[in-house]
């Protein structure tokens, strides 16, 4: 199968939607599908297979964009243009970007997935979304969350063209090893309590939340890592008003390191608020479906994770992790507690979410998005 895979994203950036591009590249690639990305230009001294940690089994074409917020307007349009010519050599053609989704399906007629991860983010997107959606090219519109999927049900996206494919992790490349080595690499305290948050950290994720309890929590070391350095800046003044010796930032972490803090920590916190938010400001809670949830339950480490509906599409508490109330400092202060002092039970769920992970492999999303064509 021919696939070409149409994304814009920033690149090279400390973002996560350019690394699901390339994971979901790779794992295509896997499949036996002969894998052509397009996506903006970038930095050529840089390998990118390595930046992002895939296999360099597929090719990459760079068109042109800018920078701006055109990006995603221009590389749409230089793409299906791009594409037009080639149409006889596709067999399948994906999508993140709903400019080119619309392009493709109504004028080009060229097969074409939109993989949605998140609503019609304004009023011109609805639109093209109304225009393009009963298209005879448009052969699916995947989702990354029941959540999300249940949102383009009410924007009148036909059930039969919708599927959910949730995202998820690339087992084969992480190397699981002892806690005490990682925090050797990580230059963690060996002998401390750890508890672990990792991913942005801008409105909505619960670090205040953390922040509320650590004096509460004093014999656990709470580390965070990711974010960008004007948000680190601001949560570290916060913690220095307080006097807090219990709160580490360590800003922003290459992907490939990433790991090994998680595989440091006694527990790993996942703190969303009902009001948790992606990067353009909308409120995500019903359908956002974040990849360090699954790096977290490949850790063999226990979650602790407030219970957003788009979460518990993954968790099960008292199954696969130990679920707190959004919003709720004393249920999540309590919930910390619970799974440090219950070294059994915390065992057993982090076990159970080691076993449920391999149900959400790249490779598992990729067979699911190309299933029945």
């Amino acid at each position: 199968m021919k696939l070409y895979y149409v994304a814009s994203p920033p690149l090279l950036t400390k973002g996560a939607s350019a690394i699901h591009i390339f994971k979901m590249c790779n794992a295509f690639s896997k499949l036996g599908c002969e894998v052509t990305l397009l996506i903006p230009p970038y930095d050529k001294n840089v390998d990118i297979f390595k930046y992002y940690n895939v296999e360099q089994n597929f090719k990459i074409r760079s068109l042109l964009s800018t920078k701006n917020k055109l990006r995603q307007i221009i590389h749409g349009i230089t793409s299906a243009m791009f594409l037009i010519n080639k149409k006889k050599d596709i067999d399948i053609i994906i999508t993140r970007n709903i400019i080119f989704a619309f392009l493709s399906t109504l004028f080009f007629k060229i097969p074409t997935i939109y993989d949605a991860h998140h609503p019609p983010v304004n009023m011109a997107a609805q639109l093209m979304l109304y225009l393009f959606k009963d298209s005879d090219y448009l052969v699916k519109i995947t989702t990354n969350s029941q959540g999300l999927a249940k949102i383009y049900l009410k924007n009148k996206v036909s059930s039969y063209k919708l599927k959910v494919a949730h995202n998820g992790v690339d087992l084969d490349n992480l190397k699981v090893i002892p806690k005490n080595k990682a925090r050797k690499i990580t230059n963690l305290p060996i002998n401390r309590k750890i508890a672990v948050y990792s991913g942005n950290i801008y409105r909505g994720r619960g670090i205040e939340l953390l922040i509320e309890i650590a004096p509460h929590l004093k014999n656990i070391q709470f580390v965070i890592v990711g974010g960008d350095s004007d948000e680190v800046e601001h949560y570290i003044k916060i913690v220095e008003e307080k006097k807090l010796n219990n709160f580490l930032f360590k800003g922003f972490v290459n992907q490939s390191q990433v790991f090994n803090y998680l595989l440091s920590a006694d527990i790993l916190i996942l703190p969303y608020t009902s009001n948790i938010t992606i990067k353009s400001g909308t409120v995500a809670s019903e359908f956002t479906s974040p990849i360090k949830l699954f790096e977290y339950m490949a850790s063999n480490r226990v979650v602790v994770a407030s219970g957003i509906p788009a979460v518990l599409e993954i968790l099960k508490h008292g199954v696969n992790a130990y679920i707190v109330k959004p919003d709720d400092l004393e249920s999540l202060k309590n919930g910390i507690e619970f799974v440090f002092n219950n070294v059994v039970s915390s065992r057993k769920y982090a076990s159970q979410a080691l076993k449920d992970v391999t149900n959400y492999t790249w490779q598992k999303r990729a067979e699911r998005i190309l299933d029945h064509l």
